[in-house]
């Protein structure tokens, strides 16, 4: 019989268990080291003796050398999924039958019907399932999306974003042809801000690959068609100089912000804000010689919002704290994942076919 979650209130701590020893554990630990309402309990790894070595380090007071040994463990009450992408559905549905909750490493799920997998084990164990795409519960991506809506930008007619940096190492888990890549690791970012900021369908998109002899993408190039027809553009690849961007245009103005995916901590990230003045009348037919290019900046004013010492996984584990004990609503709910993952598995069908491709929510 699947275990049920157990029910929290508000004065409760939240312990959490690692399912896994992968790097990014480190930016969790940090971040429930940051909050007063949580604490790690648990370690997981295949390996007794690595987990053992792993909670002495971390001072965390129980390791397990076996994953489902630490599902049982009543000191664990949410589980943070680190392991490779293509576990996180098998262990996301292990987690919630032993009724758990579970934050699990983006991207949630990489092949279609899998979502569908997670929703049933979450409804049907009383749990909550979240993916752990952490710039999604930051101030900076709720702004972006609130600016959007309140027609700051007017009407939006493209995004635009770069992610990359030099992967070291030929052997690195993200050049799995399991789940690897570029476009797996760094795309989902792009398309997770586009979604969160735009709020519309994908409706198909063209999808551009280099392998450079890896089985999985270098880098990748993407253009989607939004419904409404707004178009996003993205870049990603493991072959270049660190380097990051995103940007919203749209008829009276723009955003650009200086650190969109907030992947590193205590980095300050800058929202530039970029509008006109003026009104510009539709399109005519007008005869008037001494007309415009359109392309002045007189009329333009420039706004700014800051985030200092931004922390975008301590937002991400105080959002987990607020669904769990507090019983809110979820900001990032599955079905926004799926989205996000089928736009994915389009641009691979794209890129691999040299055509445009649908995108099947």
């Amino acid at each position: 019989m699947p275990g049920m979650a157990p029910v929290l209130t508000g004065e409760a701590t939240l312990r959490w268990g690692l399912l896994g020893t992968a790097r990014i554990n480190d930016r969790i630990l940090e971040a429930v080291g940051m909050s007063d309402r949580s604490e790690i309990t648990a370690v997981a790894s295949r390996d007794s003796d690595r987990a053992s070595v792993y909670a002495r380090a971390a001072g965390i007071p129980h390791s397990f050398g076996s994953y489902d040994r630490m599902l049982s463990c009543d000191e664990v009450e949410v589980v943070y999924v680190s392991l490779p992408n293509w576990l996180h559905v098998p262990w996301g549905v292990k987690v919630a039958e032993a009724g758990k909750h579970a934050l699990i490493e983006k991207p949630l799920v990489i092949r279609a019907g899998e979502m569908e997998l997670l929703e049933r084990a979450a409804d049907a164990n009383g749990v909550i399932i979240q993916e752990a795409s952490m710039m999604r519960f930051h101030p900076q991506t709720a702004l972006l999306r609130r600016l959007v809506s309140e027609g700051v930008i007017g009407t939006p007619r493209w995004a635009q974003a770069t992610f990359g940096f030099t992967l070291p190492y030929s052997d690195d888990i993200r050049l799995d042809h399991r789940g690897g890549g570029s476009l797996w690791d760094l795309g989902c970012y792009p398309i997770t801000l586009f979604q969160a900021v735009l709020g519309r369908r994908p409706i198909e998109v063209e999808g551009f690959i280099r392998r450079a002899g890896q089985a999985a993408d270098m880098t990748f190039g993407a253009q989607i068609l939004y419904e409404g027809g707004v178009m996003g553009q993205f870049l990603t690849s493991f072959e270049t100089l660190p380097s990051w961007s995103a940007e919203f245009v749209g008829t009276r103005g723009r955003l650009r912000v200086s650190y969109p995916w907030l992947s590193q901590v205590e980095l300050a990230s800058t929202v530039e804000v970029v509008t006109r003045t003026s009104e510009v009348a539709p399109l005519s037919q007008s005869g008037d010689d001494n007309r415009s290019f359109g392309d002045e900046a007189e009329d333009q004013v420039t706004s700014h919002y800051t985030f200092e010492d931004a922390n975008a996984y301590l937002e991400e584990v105080q959002a987990m704290e607020r669904m769990i004990l507090d019983g809110e609503p979820g900001i990032f709910p599955l079905r926004e994942s799926a989205v996000n993952m089928a736009t994915i598995l389009a641009l691979i069908e794209s890129a691999d076919g040299r055509r445009v491709a649908k995108v099947h929510e």
